[in-house]
């Protein structure tokens, strides 16, 4: 009598995952866009020369005070040097400020954040110019 063909069941399992390790992340990490660095490239370079004429102006701007006596106060000048070297101040930090958001996230984000440093600085010397009464 001929006994039936069993069919051949492998023993091989395939091991389970392990909860111990973790998943690669370099194929998880979204690759930065291509020429990131241009926005903030160019938006340091079109502020650095515009931080310049407002550091001219902000150490020539105590000459506005010249003409300020007990007779004549000039207030509104001190504050608003005060407010230009915090504008200043805040604008040469925030040189640094697109390049990380830049490489991380899109084209118009680095482009947007890039202008940051020039506003302030604009902010800072129409500041000094209203406030010394040249604006």
């Amino acid at each position: 009598m001929s006994t039936p063909a069993r069919p051949q069941v492998s023993t091989q399992t395939t091991p389970a995952p392990s909860p111990y390790t973790a998943p690669s992340l370099a194929a998880e990490r979204p690759q930065p866009p291509r020429k990131w660095w241009i926005a903030p490239l160019v938006g340091v370079l079109v502020a650095l020369p515009v931080q310049l004429v407002a550091a001219f102006l902000l150490l020539v701007s105590p000459m506005a005070l010249d003409s300020c006596s007990a007779a004549n106060p000039c207030g509104r000048t001190e504050a608003a040097i005060a407010t230009t070297l915090v504008l200043f101040l805040l604008a040469v930090l925030s040189l640094g400020l697109p390049w990380y958001p830049a490489k991380r996230r899109s084209r118009g984000v680095g482009i947007g954040m890039s202008l940051i440093p020039l506003a302030l600085t604009l902010a800072s010397i129409g500041t000094l110019l209203l406030g010394i009464g040249l604006g």
